[in-house]
């Protein structure tokens, strides 16, 4: 048995609006995915809010946003490498969630019969957090 064991997911929100304002200028759009992450710890059971938010209606022909809930279960005895609930969340929990957001956000904005479908890249969901903890600190 694994020291992380997850159990599913639900999805919470999928959202996408369309920017009737947008202007077509023929430039490659560069849409960055911004992620947030919400967690909450009960007994053994840690669930893990997975957000996505994907465009602007100020400067972008759609923003989308998607949100799924992953539910684990932390097995201590099964943490022989002791690293603890907060390293397992932080590197393994919100990567299994990531490619389920990336489905949806493909199949969303599929649906939306406007641009070709959204298709997020596979990342370092690690990395991009602390790269996102570390811009938001310095605009503060």
């Amino acid at each position: 048995m694994p020291a992380l064991e997850f159990t599913g997911y639900t999805v919470e929100e999928q959202r996408y609006q369309r920017n009737k304002k947008f202007k077509t200028t023929g430039r490659p759009l560069d849409l960055k995915p911004r992620l947030t992450v919400t967690t909450t710890l009960e007994g053994d059971t840690i669930n893990v809010l997975l957000g996505v938010h994907v465009g602007t209606l100020a400067h972008d022909p759609f923003a989308v946003v998607v949100q799924l809930q992953g539910e684990f279960l932390y097995h201590a005895s099964q943490d022989r490498a002791g690293l603890g609930v907060d390293t397992l969340i932080r590197n393994n929990a919100v990567a299994i969630l990531y490619p389920y957001v990336r489905a949806l956000v493909s199949n969303l904005t599929n649906a939306s019969n406007d641009y070709p479908a959204l298709i997020l890249p596979t990342i370092d969901v690690t990395q991009v957090l602390k790269e996102q903890a570390q811009s938001a600190k310095t605009a503060d």
